[in-house]
């Protein structure tokens, strides 16, 4: 369930995302804009036939979203928060990469911590799915699940760490 802090958090999430994407927006409507003088109008028109059409109703939503913004988001089964990023297909890698630590190369999140004992500072080095051009964006869209799952495997792996320093201070097996 999502918290009314979170909605918020989510809200300006989704609002920073759209903030550095708004090129791509400008990009859209620079293209359709020549479009508009072509633009017929469809006339109504009597008819005498029937058509009998059915549908299942789940595939009949047009839907548009320039931005095609993605929340990640991991949660454990108590519905503690891990993780909340609205991340684009267009998204910086290496501004994602910084977020993961601080300014003193810290460790700032869970995945900052898997990807500081990997001994990484870049995404791109966990994995070849999440390359980027020469202007920092990533090649394919298909990153945004890699990334998802790579949070999700550095909150096992901080879940898993915990667990063993736990154990080994109290000198018992691991829980």
């Amino acid at each position: 369930m999502i918290e009314p802090q979170t909605h918020s958090q989510m809200k300006q999430e989704i609002k920073s995302r759209m903030d550095s994407d708004r090129w791509l927006l400008d990009q859209l409507r620079d293209e359709i804009r020549p479009l508009r003088n072509n633009v017929r109008r469809i006339q109504p028109r009597a008819t005498t036939s029937i058509s009998l059409v059915g549908t299942d109703g789940g595939n009949n939503r047009l839907q548009f979203d320039p931005f095609l913004v993605h929340l990640i988001r991991v949660v454990d089964s108590s519905n503690n928060q891990y993780c909340l990023e609205a991340v684009t297909p267009t998204t910086s890698v290496s501004e994602l990469s910084s977020a993961q630590f601080t300014a003193d190369r810290i460790p700032r999140t869970v995945l900052g911590e898997m990807m500081a004992f990997l001994g990484v500072t870049h995404l791109s080095d966990l994995s070849h799915m999440i390359r980027s051009t020469d202007d920092d964006r990533p090649r394919s869209p298909s990153w945004i699940q890699v990334y998802r799952e790579l949070m999700e495997w550095a909150k096992a792996y901080d879940d898993s760490k915990r667990s063993w320093c736990w154990s080994v201070g109290n000198k018992t097996s691991v829980r």
